[in-house]
């Protein structure tokens, strides 16, 4: 079994793999070698390139090399004769030196979480029904659909015709097993391990960093330079970063106004030290009221409206300023590129700044609720502190007015324990405005039972159904209204659920 690392759209490195998988296979004495569906291809979204004659062509030529490679072994890639059952694509064959059928089951190639429960309990299940050893075989690389990045995980294994997991290959990285299979449907062979399913976050984590390693050495971007706000979104992002790419590559600047707490600040340093990046503190306070007293000299002809820059357009203007004029100014003279730090809860409410905190060349964290964000950042600090404590104790907020001053407990309006539920109701259940508002009208004890929602914190936030019902009506419009016309233009959002906003949850602003 060759659990292969693959690129996608390039099938002549993709061949090189199969080719030493092969040969391996081979000196080792192997009847018959097991690849992964799409081993030629590397991918199932090629765009373009997918419909192109010669790449298909290409293709073509490959696999009739593959079987050129078949002199005194059998080979079978997957996906030579598909079947569709619940999901989960099986391919049946039977090698000629044998004389019984056996199943490989394939086609769950990119990452969700739960991926691997689904991956389970499909092949446990299919071994029981027939008796006979199930081999689960998938791909290790990304793919790239344009506006949303996807894992390739591998996560290929053995399960005994008990039904029963006996082995398991790592994920997100190549790995090959031999496996010596009896008449009777015994399984053994290959190397003894424990299969240890890693939990939520961690397969969460690891999915996030091989992202973020495997797409900056296709975008050809070495460096990264990130806003490091001493908040939670942008020390957690921070983190993954370093850990892909290396610390040293990692630049990380603080800018502060007026508005940014001590508190914030002493975050920011001593996360950079704790990680051993780059770390440059910037204020942007001068550029910022350059701009609002430059902007207050001009008028318009024909119009006598002033240009007196303040509220929400000198919020928006201070997140626009560290984005636009200091990060992607100082990412240009390193050879660099810019994350964007935001959130998917954020995401859902349009609480971001339009060419502002949602650029970057990707979007790390955008398929990740904020209450996940804070349990990826204890999972970072499972071993010493990376993360700041202080970042995981402040009031999240932006901190671009008096209004979200942290050391007075002032924050964002998004109330994240519940409102991360209510939008995933929105967002990765389908249900309607009209839905969660008759949940809420059958009573506060069983819509938080049903939202998985703390009853007391919810009474916390609304002391009257109208005042929740006012509340969820208001960040629906959002969603549907200014958020959504944020959303289109994020930049490509890092999958992990299945359901981020991009290629997975299109949208359109009918």
């Amino acid at each position: 079994m060759a659990q292969l690392f693959v690129q996608a759209g390039k099938p002549e490195e993709n061949f090189e793999a199969i080719r030493v998988a092969v040969e391996r296979g081979k000196a080792v004495g192997a009847d018959l070698v097991l690849l992964p569906q799409n081993a030629i291809e590397g991918s199932t979204m090629l765009g373009t390139l997918g419909d192109e004659v010669e790449f298909l062509q290409k293709c073509g030529g490959f696999r009739d090399k593959v079987a050129e490679l078949s002199q005194g072994i059998e080979i079978l890639l997957g996906g030579s004769d598909m079947l569709s059952d619940g999901g989960v694509f099986f391919s049946k064959g039977k090698p000629a030196k044998w004389g019984y059928d056996f199943e490989v089951l394939s086609g769950l190639s990119t990452f969700t979480e739960g991926k691997n429960l689904v991956v389970r309990n499909a092949c446990a299940g299919h071994a029981q029904k027939l008796q006979w050893p199930i081999f689960y075989l998938d791909l290790v690389g990304t793919e790239n659909s344009g506006k949303n990045i996807y894992a390739m995980d591998g996560g290929s294994g053995i399960w005994d015709k008990n039904g029963n997991q006996v082995f398991a290959m790592p994920r997100f990285e190549s790995s090959e097993c031999l496996v010596e299979v009896g008449e009777d449907g015994s399984v053994s062979g290959f190397p003894q391990n424990t299969v240890v399913e890693p939990d939520r976050i961690a397969l969460i984590h690891n999915a996030l960093v091989f992202m973020i390693r495997e797409n900056l050495k296709k975008f050809h971007i070495p460096r990264m330079v990130i806003g490091a706000s001493g908040g939670i979104d942008s020390a957690v992002s921070a983190a993954l970063y370093a850990e892909a790419i290396g610390a040293k590559n990692v630049y990380l600047i603080n800018m502060p106004t007026r508005f940014n707490s001590a508190t914030t600040r002493n975050a920011a340093a001593d996360l950079a030290k704790n990680l051993g990046c780059p770390y440059m503190v910037a204020p942007i306070s001068a550029i910022v009221e350059s701009v609002c007293n430059s902007l207050g000299q001009c008028k318009f002809e024909g119009d006598d409206t002033p240009i007196k820059v303040e509220g929400i357009n000198h919020e928006n203007l201070q997140a626009r300023t560290r984005s636009a004029s200091v990060l992607l100014t100082v990412a240009s003279v390193l050879g660099a590129g810019i994350t964007c730090n935001g959130n998917k809860s954020e995401a859902t409410a349009g609480y971001c700044t339009l060419y502002g905190d949602s650029c970057g060349v990707m979007c790390a964290l955008g398929d990740l609720w904020k209450m996940d964000v804070y349990a990826l950042a204890r999972y970072i600090n499972r071993d010493k502190e990376i993360i700041p404590q202080a970042s995981i104790d402040v009031p999240a907020s932006a901190e671009l007015s008096d209004a979200m001053n942290v050391d007075e407990g002032k924050g964002d309006p998004i109330k994240y324990p519940y409102h991360d539920r209510l939008f995933a109701e929105w967002v990765e259940w389908g249900s309607s405005l009209e839905s969660t508002e008759a949940r809420l009208a059958a009573g506060f004890e069983s819509y938080c039972k049903d939202l998985g929602v703390d009853l007391e914190y919810f009474k916390s936030l609304f002391k009257t159904p109208e005042e929740a019902l006012q509340d969820m009506r208001a960040w629906h419009r959002r969603f549907r209204g200014i958020a959504l016309a944020k959303r289109i233009q994020f930049p490509p959002i890092l999958s992990v659920s299945g359901h981020a906003f991009g290629a997975e949850y299109p949208e359109s602003q009918v």
